[in-house]
């Protein structure tokens, strides 16, 4: 959180996997230039040069934020599957959430996100029972490590057609709970809020209060930018600000009529995409700005 005269103003950061295939410089020129205050990097570890990463940063003006865990992996040889019940699978995904956290240290980021259930496969591997405290267990091992580097982990819930075990903030609390780690917090992505938390977002927002809540991804209901669909952004900003959010908003947004799978192939219109989060910078910025005079400090 950053002061803007005497108002408290939220960072706010883009995600650079929904650039698609595009250079990461050219995605760090694109950001910079649209007004951001910084990137979230996607967690491929072996695709970067975590000094590379932070020269680029610091010639953009930019920060890096978070790294921002895949789960699933890149192959079926590489699934990132935290609950897996094969030991050296479990191994595997223990050991690329320590790359992350390794590459975040590298580019001076905050936390590193993690999804305790592959995206894309809403079953159980054994039993919701099983799965669960197989993922707890390597959660803790990510979290001794996390400790030792100074890392936050945050939990990503995400909708109940996507994955198995951690749709709702509340879920993604009481795993952390289980973990018992200062490392290990939680965070929510509003895209997936809107579908999973009965009571709306504001509400889920203040349930989790500013311990707990360390970052969240903005995108609206139909996952365009803030502002270009219906989510009532400025009920969710006053939350945020209730609870004295000490994170950032990282925007992940994607083109009308774009899935995550056109975006990862390049088939997307690069204008739409940097039209759009222009709009929806301003937008979040004009949000903030009117809460701040409503319930000044």
């Amino acid at each position: 959180m950053v002061q803007s005269g005497n108002k408290k103003m939220f960072e706010c950061y883009v995600n650079n996997w929904i650039f698609g295939e595009a250079p990461l410089a050219e995605v760090f020129q694109r950001i910079a230039g649209i007004g951001f205050d910084g990137v979230e990097l996607m967690g491929e570890p072996a695709l970067y040069d975590g000094k590379e990463v932070a020269q680029l940063a610091g010639d953009f003006g930019l920060k890096v934020i978070s790294l921002c865990g895949m789960h699933p992996g890149p192959s079926p040889d590489d699934l990132r599957a935290l609950g897996h019940p094969d030991a050296k699978e479990r191994q595997r995904a223990v050991d690329y959430v320590k790359a992350c956290i390794d590459l975040a240290v590298e580019v001076q980021a905050r936390s590193v996100l993690v999804v305790p259930s592959l995206v894309g496969q809403p079953t159980y591997f054994s039993s919701r029972e099983e799965d669960w405290q197989r993922v707890v267990d390597s959660l803790a091992k990510c979290a001794e490590y996390a400790a030792s580097q100074g890392i936050l982990i945050t939990i990503e819930p995400i909708n109940r057609y996507e994955v198995s075990l951690v749709n709702t903030i509340g879920d993604a609390i009481r795993m952390a709970e289980a973990v018992n780690s200062p490392q290990v917090r939680v965070m929510g992505d509003t895209f997936h809020m809107q579908m999973e938390e009965g009571d709306g977002i504001p509400a889920a927002i203040r349930r989790a209060g500013g311990y707990w809540l360390q970052h969240i991804h903005f995108a609206d209901n139909t996952r365009v930018a803030p502002g270009l669909g219906t989510l009532p952004w400025r009920e969710i900003i006053r939350a945020l600000k209730e609870i004295d959010y000490q994170g950032a908003i990282s925007f992940e947004p994607l083109p009308r009529w774009a899935s995550p799978y056109d975006v990862k192939q390049g088939r997307f219109s690069r204008e739409e995409l940097d039209e759009n989060l222009r709009f929806g910078l301003e937008y979040i910025r004009l949000m903030q700005e009117i809460v701040a005079t409503e319930n000044p400090d």
